[in-house]
C-alpha cells in the first residue's frame, strides 16, 4: 500500500468516526427530549466513547499530513493527490466538512436543551419555594412573609 493510499484510508476512517460521533451525538439528542435519565447516561457514554476514537483518527491522519505535507490544508493535500485517488479524497474531505457541520449544530442543540432543563428546573424550586411560605389560610401575624431567595434546603445538616 503506497503513502497516498494510506492517507486515503486515514481520511476514510476519520469521516466514518466522524459520522459515528454525528449519530451518538443524535442519540444523545433524543435522550435529552425523551427526558430518560438512564438514556442519557448511557447516550453520553456513547459520545465519549465516539469522540475518544475520532480525535485518534484525526491526529493520525494530521500527524501524517504534517509530516508530509507542513502546513497545508486538507484541500491543498487532495490536490496534490495521484489521479486515481484525487476524486475520492476531495470527496471525503467535503463530507468530512458536512458531517463537522452537522456535528456542531446538533451539539448546540444539545446544549440548549441541557439549559432548558436547568431552567425549567430553577422555576420548579421556586413555585415550590413560594408555596412553602404563602399558603392559603395561614395566619400571619405581621403581613405578608416575602417569598424565600435562597434554596429550598433548609437546614445545614441536610
Amino acid at each position: 500500500m503506497s503513502e497516498w493510499e494510506q492517507f486515503a484510508s486515514l481520511l476514510s476512517e476519520e469521516s466514518r468516526l466522524l459520522g459515528d460521533l454525528g449519530n451518538a451525538a443524535l442519540g444523545l439528542t433524543q435522550a435529552l427530549v425523551d427526558n430518560d435519565p438512564e438514556a442519557i447516561e448511557t447516550a453520553e457514554r456513547r459520545v465519549e466513547a465516539q469522540l475518544v476514537l475520532h480525535s485518534s483518527a484525526y491526529g493520525q491522519r494530521t500527524g501524517m499530513q504534517q509530516r508530509g505535507f507542513g502546513k497545508l490544508t486538507l484541500p491543498q493535500v487532495c490536490a496534490y493527490a495521484p489521479p486515481p485517488l484525487r476524486r475520492a479524497m476531495h470527496a471525503t474531505a467535503q463530507e468530512i466538512t458536512v458531517r463537522g457541520i452537522a456535528l456542531k449544530l446538533t451539539v448546540s442543540n444539545n446544549k440548549a436543551l441541557i439549559l432548558a432543563g436547568m431552567e425549567r428546573l430553577a422555576r420548579t424550586v421556586a413555585v415550590m419555594q413560594r408555596a412553602g411560605t404563602e399558603q392559603p389560610g395561614t395566619y400571619k401575624r405581621r403581613g405578608t412573609v416575602p417569598p424565600p431567595s435562597g434554596s429550598v434546603i433548609v437546614s445545614r445538616r441536610a
